[in-house]
Order: C-alpha cells, then structure tokens, then sequence
C-alpha cells in the first residue's frame, strides 16, 4: 500500500507542478505574452480545418496533423512543421497567402488563427500534452457511490457492463454476480457497447480538455486489445458498425470519427458540427452515419469519407443521444430541453420548406429538465426514456402509448439498455445504483451499489451491495 500511496502521491505532484507551470504560463510576467499552447490554441485550430483530410487513416500528402510527432514528420513535400522555422514549415505555407491552397474545400483560417500557428512554430512547436497517466493495478476506492454513466447487454444474454469510474464492472447476467472489474478504463467512461457478435466490449471516454480515448476489450478472458488516444477532449457517443471492423463516435472537440475496432486508429474523421458532437448511430446498413450534436442538428453523413449530405432535421433541441431504431431506417434522439424525438434518417427532399421538418415522425414524453438517455427494445418496438427530474418511462414506438414507468429513481438516468430478448431493463446514474427492472411489467428485480464502498474486494453481487 505504501508504494501505490508513493506512486498516487508522485503523480499529483507532476500534475500540481504542471497546473502551477501553466497558471504561470498564462499569467506571464508583465509586458511578456505567453508561449503559444499546443493544447489549448494550436490542436482546436487543426482539429477544425485540417485534421479531416490529414489523420492517420487519411494523411492526403502523406501528411498527419493529430498529433506534433507527426507534425514534425516529412510529407510528399516535407515537413508540415520545422521547429523554430516558420518560413519552412509547409503547414504555413498552405493556410497563408491572399488565396490560400488549404483547407481545400473550407474557409480560410482567419488572420489571428495563422498568427497563433506562425508563433507556435517560430517558439520551437513544444507539445505540452499531457503525459498519460500509468494503468493502475487495483481497483480504485469509492469513498461514496460512483455516478455510473453507461450499461450495456451483451448480444448472447450473458453479460452486464457497467461504467464506474475509470473501471468496467461486468456481471454475469443471469445471476448478477460481478464476475470482473476492467481496470484502465477512461476516467470518465462516456458510453460502453458490445460489438454485433458479442466478442468485444467498445468502451468511450477520457479526460476532459485533455484526451479521448477508446477500448476494446476482448470477452474472452476480457483481455484488452486496443487503447487509443485521439484528440483533446472527450470522445462521446459510440456505435459499432455492422460488419464489427469499426467504431463510430462524436466528441467534445466537435469532431466525427470513424476508428478501428483493430487497433483503434483513425479511418475517417470530420469537423461537420458547431458544438460538441453527443451521438451518432450508422443507417443503411453501414453505408451511412447519422451524427447530433449540441448545436441542435442531425446529421447525415457518408459512410467512408463522413462527407456531409443533408441536415436531416429542422433546428430544435440540443442533442443528448442518438440511436437507431432496429429494423428501420430511423434514429432517435434525446433532447437535452424536453423529451426524445424519432426521425427518418434520410436526405431531405430538396425541394423541401425550409420551415418544414418532413423527416419528422414523432415525439416522445416531456422531461421538465429534458431527456438524458433512451434505448430501443431489440424488436423496435418500444423506446425506454429517462429524464430530468429524475425518471424513467417506457413506451410503444407506434403510436406513443406508454408501456410501464419504472418508480424509485432518485437521481437523473445517464444509461439504459434492454437485453437481447428485451425482458428486462437497466438503469444507472448519478445514484451509483443499478437497477435491473422486468418487461413489460416494470417489476424491480435487481437494485444495488454495484461496487463496495469504502472497501477495496475482488467480488461481489449487485444484488447484495448496499441493499436491494
């Protein structure tokens, strides 16, 4: 215990020491600027314009912007940044002039956004990403219960994911006994998923304003296959492609991607939202991607280049979720002002009004504080919903009528999920409770803490931890 209390204690001393170095750094003393952050100015700028064309699944000139590495690396027409040498670093030469050859098919970078790469550049390009922190080896320990932000059912009915925090828990799921705790995960789990054919848990998040990153988890012996950063901010909203090769999220840096469920790199990425991209689900059987995002829009996009091909919703809410509806080629999402709203995921006509919302087909229950989460039964037949206040409903697709509401919740919902035969639904939190409710009838059949408080254990039911 003393060696991990070392190791815990000599992280938070680098972290301290870097929050100092960059408080000082901004702050400056008087009449001096600031070095230029990769961070915070440069990769937001690249992210937006450049990183579309140029990432590791798609590096036109056989150039990569993601990452300073490979800022630094010589393209067709070399390097893109040469430290401390603005006049010969090809990335500024491609984004300057009166008519500039990059972004190619986008708006110029402003003045001020050249300025800050030319100076970034001329200071030596430092990369002051933050390093990763080490995998830990044991669980962590949960003072209170940890908010559990996604759950999901395996497709063969015999397993139960759910996030904690920087851990998966995972459950035998017809005992509820927790049968592994997934150490590593992002400290901050956004959303879990097991592939098509069961094999391989997806898991989604990262640290806030720093990295996102992706797992993939092998279900035999649960053995970690991929981790992989992308971007600077959080990853957000994962659904796995139909033939289970790839991975498609949102993120909070704006930005769509497409990753490899082989070794998580980047095959296809586009700044194609204003504000944080919070979901997206593939239509058409992979050939397409619909993505939401905070800027109150649905997107469709192509399935391989994630080029843009309609908005196919008018403005409304701000998107929380997205998710297809199974046998169809429809998506709903979760409106983060009041409720989830169905829609055809199809290019609009273009004769269409412009004050007309023809894809629209309807609308679910109102949530005073809006809709948190939702999830389609297998069949496609009923939406689970959950809200603010606090609160769970289950309704029929067609029509709207309501099935069940789930009582007892006591905190907002961050994660539902029916199982593979749609029996049963899960629901988890803020609370930190898991709670296991049978369909149609709505009778609780499981609710608990799903990890000990207070206590560092190997084992554990859901069903025993901290009541029932």
């Amino acid at each position: 215990m003393k060696a991990r209390d070392g190791t815990r204690r000599g992280w938070a001393r680098v972290w301290a020491g870097m929050l100092a170095g960059a408080a000082c750094v901004v702050a400056g003393p008087a009449g001096i600027a600031a070095p230029v952050s990769y961070v915070r100015e440069v990769a937001p700028i690249l992210q937006r314009h450049c990183n579309g064309c140029h990432h590791p699944g798609k590096a036109k000139g056989d150039v990569d912007l993601t990452s300073v590495a490979s800022l630094r690396r010589a393209g067709r027409h070399g390097a893109p940044v040469v430290e401390g040498k603005p006049g010969e670093s090809v990335l500024l030469s491609e984004v300057q002039g009166a008519e500039p050859a990059m972004p190619k098919d986008g708006k110029p970078l402003s003045a001020e956004q050249v300025a800050v790469l030319e100076r970034w550049i001329r200071e030596g390009a430092a990369d002051d990403t933050p390093p990763s922190p080490p995998m830990p080896t044991e669980p962590p320990v949960y003072a209170s219960p940890p908010v559990l932000g996604a759950v999901d059912w395996s497709g063969d009915g015999r397993w139960l994911a759910v996030a904690g925090r920087g851990e998966v828990l995972v459950f035998d799921a017809r005992s509820m006994l927790r049968v592994r705790r997934l150490l590593g995960a992002p400290r901050k789990v956004d959303a879990l998923r097991f592939s098509p054919d069961g094999a391989t848990l997806a898991v989604l998040g990262g640290e806030p304003g720093v990295r996102g990153i992706l797992q993939c988890w092998k279900v035999e012996g649960w053995r970690r296959t991929v981790h992989a950063e992308a971007g600077h901010d959080l990853l957000m909203g994962l659904d796995w492609h139909p033939d289970g090769t790839r991975i498609a999220c949102g993120g909070a840096d704006r930005t769509v991607r497409v990753m490899s469920a082989r070794d998580g790199s980047v095959m296809a990425s586009a700044g194609v939202h204003s504000d944080w991209v919070r979901g997206v689900a593939w239509v058409d059987d992979g050939r397409r991607l619909v993505s939401g995002g905070r800027d109150r829009s649905l997107r469709l996009l192509e399935g391989v280049t994630l080029g843009l091909l309609d908005v196919i919703n008018r403005e409304g809410e701000p998107v929380g979720m997205v998710a297809r509806r199974p046998g169809s080629e429809q998506v709903a999402f979760a409106g983060g002002e009041s409720r989830a709203w169905l829609y055809q995921a199809f290019a609009r006509p273009s004769a269409a009004d412009p004050g007309q919302d023809p894809n629209h087909v309807r609308e679910f229950d109102v949530w005073q504080g809006g809709s948190t989460a939702l999830a389609f039964s297998p069949d496609g037949q009923w939406i689970a919903t959950a809200g603010a206040p606090a609160g769970v409903t289950v309704q029929k697709v067609e029509g709207g009528g309501r099935v069940v509401s789930l009582p007892g919740h006591e905190g907002v919902v961050f994660g539902l999920a029916f199982d593979a035969q749609g029996k049963r639904l899960a629901t988890a939190g803020i609370e930190g409770r898991l709670r296991i409710f049978s369909m149609p009838q709505g009778t609780l059949l499981t609710n608990g803490v799903p990890v000990e408080v207070g206590t560092v254990a190997g084992g554990g039911s859901a069903k025993e931890a901290r009541g029932r």
